[in-house]
């Protein structure tokens, strides 16, 4: 077992709490945008995960570095959970229109495929399948870009006789 196990994954996953909460209101944005019957392309424009996952992990990359003095391997999996949250959520997303038979962000092919045409529930579930292996990476390597841009985050700041809380009226 790794050092800390259970312990250091519940660490782990109390840390993406916020970019957890950030890409659930997307995913239902996203649900949203859909069932009122708007298209494709706005819900894209509106909520696209992909882009918000990988600013994301660049950024809790670099925090967890500079706030919590996290290494490297640290900054790897925080990338790696917070790129599979988001893509379990695609996954679910794209599953469940699926079964219920209707057509969202999730199951149209433009999404799937990146091009117009049938897919079949067995082709899109591979393809997002592939997705949680392929952009757990691609976020493990966008936090490991944020951990070593990290040193630009300023620390939490020193209180001064000159501190805004420190001045009386």
């Amino acid at each position: 077992m790794l050092r800390g196990g259970p312990i250091v994954m519940r660490d782990k996953l109390c840390f993406i709490r916020f970019p957890a909460l950030l890409l659930i209101i997307y995913f239902v944005g996203k649900l949203t945008v859909g069932a009122l019957g708007g298209s494709y392309e706005l819900g894209l424009q509106l909520f696209a995960m992909v882009p918000l996952t990988i600013h994301l992990c660049l950024a809790w990359g670099a925090v967890s570095r500079a706030l919590r003095g996290d290494g490297l391997k640290d900054a790897l999996l925080t990338g790696l959970l917070i790129a599979v949250v988001a893509q379990l959520l695609i996954f679910v997303g794209t599953v469940g229109s699926y079964l219920i038979g209707v057509e969202t962000a999730f199951n149209n092919s433009m999404a799937i495929v990146r091009e117009m045409r049938t897919v079949s529930f067995g082709e899109a579930v591979g393809v997002r399948a592939f997705g949680i292996f392929a952009n757990g990476i691609i976020g493990a390597i966008a936090a490991l870009i944020g951990w070593t841009l990290g040193g630009l985050v300023p620390g939490p700041r020193k209180e001064t006789a000159e501190s805004p809380s420190n001045v009386t009226s």
